[in-house]
């Protein structure tokens, strides 16, 4: 993992060697008791307890002070009351500690007198050239050193996602859900009342790491907007940063005084020193992370022409409005389109864009129309509605149970003698011998598809053909897929094949259409965006593909790949000035 060369002094915050808790307790009703619990869970390096009334911290030795520690300290987490911190700092500037996290609350957000604590603080760190994040804040998450210096044990895994948080609840919530998307970060700092660093301090130094790809931001201040401007304009040319900043209302400006001691400001000023920055800004937490895997997920469009797909009109008719509202371009379908379609769809089609075949049952021809439709380069993108809700075939096979196995009954007494070939090919799997891997899927799909649904040799030839091309890689080759037509074959091979077995072997339809979704996207360098019919959560695939569960979130991500695709188009214009 390469380590960022600028803010060098970050770098004890983000790699430590050694940490200690100063308020470790063995008090299940203290913060520094879920704090040091946090820590313990995962953190590999040297951890230390610092409480001056217990022997023993969750079984680890305690020092009654941090300059008692036999050996050296990174960093420090301090949870004790406020009042008693400007003089623990000055036992870690004693200790030579390097940065210093102060989940402690009680400074600049509840008015004069703490703020001249919080001053206090800063003076005693910057003494000793200590690096503080907070003060009144929840913590941080560095992957590199698997350091979970939080309040509370809170899930996260490593992934490209940063994020920087000026509130705590907000960090978590966001954090919880990247993770039940199934994306992880390779830093979270719960930054609170930002005394020292400061988020564009944050965000520049994220923005050197070559493992991280999109930077979160939660804002409700910041301290100079020129300053912010100048170090992160640098980080927007290389890679995207996507912003939550309340505070339109008097209201919430009241409630930001309060929380972090931050003044918000004018909201016009916070989005005139965005779009000058390159900051990507959304309105809500959901939009936040939407925008930051589509980021992650997609290509950025080269223009504003978008098509529309759809299993049903009404939807259609919504991501047209919505696309349009978002100033996206719902075009007219190009002459060639029209000619093709109309000799794939039935003669009630919708003719246009949004492209609805008006509830064709021949799946295999609407999986093509995308496929047709990328390949026109006035279409810069596809939304393609509904592709995510496939994979709900499994549960319609269950209840059809009776039909199945009947169809199933058929396809047995046809491929008599084919158990051999099948225990073959689901020991090639097994052993990962993928030499005849064209031939195994072909094999497979067929007998997936050609037992449960009506389609023709040829319209099954091109799915094949579609679906071999988007799983030969070696990455899709580790996939589930390839372990649901395992289980196909070896079911095949016992003679023990029945709808049940069907139904939960239909589950690998999931990342075959991820897989066929990650190939256009990487055969047009086009995004092509989808979406389920309903709100449960989605994960990302196995191939990157990530399902929004409605046509507003998959069209406002859209429209925001686009603004940022436009703000790097108009740097470069201006660069080759």
């Amino acid at each position: 993992m390469s380590q960022p060369e600028i803010v060098p002094e970050l770098a004890p915050l983000f790699h430590p060697r050694s940490v200690a808790v100063i308020g470790a307790t063995n008090n299940l009703t203290k913060w520094g008791f879920s704090t040091f619990y946090s820590l313990m869970r995962h953190y590999q390096g040297d951890l230390y307890a610092v409480n001056n009334r217990d022997a023993e911290i969750l079984g680890y030795p305690a020092y009654a002070k941090i300059t008692d520690i036999p050996g050296p300290v990174d960093l420090a987490v301090i949870v004790i009351p406020p009042e008693k911190v400007a003089g623990v700092m000055e036992e870690c500037v004693e200790k030579e500690v390097k940065a210093g996290v102060i989940i402690t609350a009680g400074f600049a957000e509840v008015g004069r007198q703490g703020k001249a604590m919080q001053d206090e603080v800063l003076r005693a760190a910057r003494k000793g050239g200590i690096r503080l994040v907070g003060p009144n804040c929840m913590g941080m998450w560095s992957a590199s050193a698997n350091l979970t210096a939080f309040m509370f044990p809170l899930p996260i895994m490593e992934g490209p996602l940063s994020l920087v948080s000026q509130g705590g609840n907000v960090g978590g919530a966001l954090v919880s859900d990247a993770v039940s998307r199934g994306v992880g970060f390779q830093h979270y700092i719960s930054c609170g009342c930002t005394a020292d660093i400061q988020i564009e301090d944050y965000i520049e130094y994220m923005g050197n790491d070559d493992s991280v790809k999109v930077i979160m931001v939660y804002i409700e201040g910041l301290a100079d907007g020129d300053r912010f401007v100048k170090k992160v304009k640098p980080v927007t040319l290389k890679k995207p940063v996507v912003a939550l900043k309340p505070g339109k209302t008097e209201a919430a400006a009241r409630a930001i005084s309060s929380h972090s001691g931050a003044l918000s400001g004018s909201d016009m000023i916070y989005d005139a020193a965005f779009k000058k920055a390159g900051v990507i800004r959304t309105e809500t937490t959901m939009e936040l992370l939407d925008v930051a895997i589509g980021l992650l997920t997609q290509p950025l469009p080269r223009g504003r022409n978008v098509v529309i797909t759809t299993p049903g009109g009404s939807y259609g008719v919504m991501c047209a409005d919505a696309c349009a509202t978002l100033g996206l371009n719902v075009i007219d379908l190009p002459p060639g389109v029209m000619e093709t379609f109309n000799e794939m769809f039935p003669s009630r089609w919708s003719h246009g864009n949004p492209v609805d075949p008006a509830g064709d049952r021949n799946l295999i021809q609407y999986l093509k129309a995308p496929d047709i439709l990328l390949r026109y380069p006035e279409i810069d993108a596809l939304i393609f509605m509904g592709f995510g809700s496939f994979s709900g075939i499994s549960a319609m096979l269950t209840s059809a149970g009776g039909q199945i196995n009947k169809r199933l009954e058929s396809m047995r007494k046809r491929m008599k003698g084919f158990e051999q070939t099948a225990r073959k090919y689901g020991e090639m799997l097994d052993s990962g011998d993928h030499t005849q891997i064209r031939e195994i899927i072909e094999i497979g799909l067929g007998m997936l598809f050609g037992s449960v649904m009506a389609t023709s040799s040829s319209d099954m030839e091109e799915f094949i053909n579609m679906v071999s091309d988007a799983l030969t890689s070696e990455q899709m080759r580790q996939s589930s897929f390839f372990k649901g037509l395992k289980k196909l074959f070896d079911s095949v091979a016992e003679g023990d094949l029945d709808a049940a077995k069907m139904a939960d072997i239909m589950d690998l339809i999931a990342p075959m259409l991820d897989a066929i979704i990650s190939h256009w996207i990487c055969k047009y360098n086009k995004p092509v965006i989808t979406t389920t019919f309903n709100e449960a959560v989605s994960r990302i695939g196995e191939g990157g593909h990530y399902p929004y569960s409605n046509a507003e979130r998959a069209s406002k991500v859209l429209a925001k790949l686009v603004e940022y695709a436009e703000f790097l188009e108009s740097e470069g214009k201006k660069k080759a000035h």
